[in-house]
């Protein structure tokens, strides 16, 4: 599994509810790209995170263009400041299931609950 985390400034006129809205946005936009499998999007005073996951490292170089041209328009519509992307392979991960069931609950179908 690989995780890719885009971290963006965000300026004290945007309300936080934004976030969830262009996560929203980026889930159905991601759902279609062979080996996403999920998205995670924090928020915090100032600023965001937004962390996808990939089936890899290669699939995730395949689609790296395409995502930084999505990130762009979606960082220009939002009014947001992008102030880098990291990448990394998940060494661990133990979910329980309040976290395995909140917010989308099936990509694949696009639906959000």
């Amino acid at each position: 599994m690989y995780v890719s985390l885009t971290r963006v400034k965000v300026t004290a006129d945007q309300p936080m509810e934004n976030a969830t809205i262009v996560a929203e946005e980026m889930v159905r936009w991601l759902r279609d790209i062979e080996g996403f499998d999920g998205f995670v999007m924090l928020t915090g005073e100032g600023t965001a995170v937004g962390l996808s996951f990939w089936e890899s490292r290669e699939v995730a170089a395949r689609h790296q263009v395409a995502r930084g041209q999505f990130i762009e328009r979606m960082t220009s519509i939002a009014g947001v400041e992008l102030e880098g992307t990291v990448d990394f392979e998940v060494a661990f991960a133990a979910l329980g299931p309040r976290l395995t069931s909140f917010g989308a609950s099936t990509i694949e179908e696009g639906e959000t609950t």
